[in-house]
């Protein structure tokens, strides 16, 4: 379903890392730093800064939008089969098999090593079952958009998935909890308008706006390496300050992050190469598989605080955990986007090798 305009359009029109690009691990790693102290040492300034999430969060979806093509976009919206993978992952695997880990590590192998409490085991069993229940609808079209995915593909499946979450959530918390809360509608739908809906219209207008007046080859060339400069930007701000509002918490319980790493990043390599491999046998590129591998990875971790502090408001170790999840998740996805840009790297050498043979 890929097609070579598409393709081009999603790389940097120069064909070169930016300054940026090349140190992002450095980057990275300040950012965690700044957001941590910001929050253990600075925790009013945190708490200003945290509007900054949304706007963040836009400005990186924002450039991503403004590389897909309507056409392509009417394609993506005809992959059923497509769909029918990740919605298989996200709700007949993902929620069952962060259970098992969390069986593993939290109801077995630290308490049997007196690595935890008991007490706490469950309490972070609880929080890494939230964080599988329901998959990403914010930033996982950035992941998407940085390893070179098909972005058409990945709003379908956003949408897709924004509209399956708010059904099965509660059914998952229930059957794996014991619990049952309601999950609000009018926070999913302010998700998907603020995260889908408003970064796709403007990056629709720039789009037929800049080509209108300028062309396609000036958007991608001249104007496209800005917007994936602008959009790195936006994601290390994001850091630090999703970082910063946490970061007292997690400072004063370290523990908590190789407690909670363990199991999280686990799944994250297993799911994103089973579903990345599965797609590949069944015949999909590297475009649509490393998508859906990004779709059924991604969580929605916004979900799961707000269900820890509602529902499980009792037990603060539960929202503590949630918290963690996503600290975690940022820099794994990050790793992830890497292995499948290798991909995507040793995928082209072998296409240019049979070409020149």
């Amino acid at each position: 379903m890929c097609v070579a305009g598409r393709r081009n359009a999603m790389d940097n029109g120069t064909g070169k890392l930016g300054w940026i690009e090349k140190l992002l691990a450095l980057w990275v790693v300040l950012c965690i730093i700044i957001g941590l102290s910001l929050g253990k040492y600075l925790p009013e300034i945190s708490r200003h800064l945290e509007i900054g999430i949304p706007i963040g969060l836009f400005l990186m979806i924002y450039p991503a939008m403004t590389k897909i093509e309507l056409g392509d976009l009417k394609k993506a919206l005809r992959s059923k089969k497509q769909v029918g993978i990740i919605v298989f992952f996200n709700y007949a695997v993902n929620p069952f098999l962060l259970y098992a880990l969390g069986f593993i590590f939290f109801g077995n192998i630290l308490p049997y090593f007196g690595l935890i409490t008991e007490e706490t085991a469950r309490y972070l069993w609880t929080g890494l079952i939230l964080l599988g229940v329901a998959p990403c609808i914010a930033m996982v079209l950035v992941w998407t958009d940085l390893a070179k995915g098909n972005g058409p593909l990945g709003i379908v499946l956003m949408a897709w998935n924004s509209i399956i979450q708010v059904i099965t959530t509660p059914l998952y918390i229930a059957l794996l909890v014991g619990t049952y809360i309601a999950i609000d509608i009018v926070l999913i739908g302010e998700s998907v308008l603020l995260y889908l809906g408003l970064p796709l219209l403007f990056g629709v207008i720039t789009r037929r706006e800049v080509i209108k007046r300028r062309s396609e080859a000036w958007l991608n060339k001249k104007l496209m390496p800005y917007f994936n400069a602008m959009q790195l930007l936006a994601l290390l701000f994001t850091m630090v300050v999703m970082f910063s509002l946490k970061g007292g918490v997690i400072i004063d319980n370290p523990n908590l992050i190789w407690q909670m790493a363990i199991p999280v990043i686990l799944f994250f390599f297993l799911l994103f190469n089973l579903v990345y491999y599965t797609s590949r046998r069944l015949g999909y590129d590297y475009d649509d598989s490393a998508t859906m591998g990004f779709h059924c990875t991604g969580r929605n971790f916004e979900l799961a605080i707000a269900i820890a502090l509602i529902a499980f408001a009792s037990m603060p170790m539960v929202a503590v955990s949630t918290v963690v999840g996503p600290l975690i998740e940022i820099p794994v996805m990050l790793a992830l986007v890497w292995v499948a840009l290798r991909r995507r790297s040793r995928l082209r050498e072998k296409l240019v090798s049979r070409l020149d043979q």
